[in-house]
């Protein structure tokens, strides 16, 4: 969707999609995974373990980006570059909203109420520039 505007990129967001996280490892190379998110008061809130090779990156760089697209055979995807705060340990409530949106809420349940999450970190992206 080239040049989606505001609007746009909200109800674009707003569906359940995988993305693709870029950091920047120690040697200067770059690392891309998968990851969900959720879109919420302008920033994308990425859930990870702690000490994992994204949470490294980010805690030495401070920055990363996000690309999501639309996989379902559609050319529609937008990229969302800018700084990222660990904003701690990632809460049940957290957690259980991240699955919800993915999984529905009870299937979030069941996986919330395992754990876990006390060893989880939360990244929130706020995006400075929009390709």
């Amino acid at each position: 969707m080239p040049g989606m505007d505001s609007a746009a990129r909200t109800a674009f967001l707003a569906l359940p999609r995988t993305a693709v996280l870029a950091t920047v490892d120690a040697h200067g190379r770059a690392h891309a995974v998968p990851v969900w998110y959720r879109f919420a008061d302008g920033a994308f809130r990425i859930i990870t373990d702690r000490g994992s090779a994204k949470h490294r990156n980010i805690e030495r760089t401070g920055r990363a980006t996000l690309c999501v697209d639309d996989r379902d055979g559609d050319f529609a995807h937008l990229t969302a570059e800018g700084p990222v705060v660990d904003a701690g340990q990632v809460t049940y409530e957290e957690r259980l909203a991240l699955h919800s949106f993915y999984r529905g809420e009870e299937r979030a349940k069941a996986i919330a109420e395992k754990g876990g999450h006390e060893r989880m970190v939360l990244l929130i992206l706020r995006p400075e520039r929009w390709y």
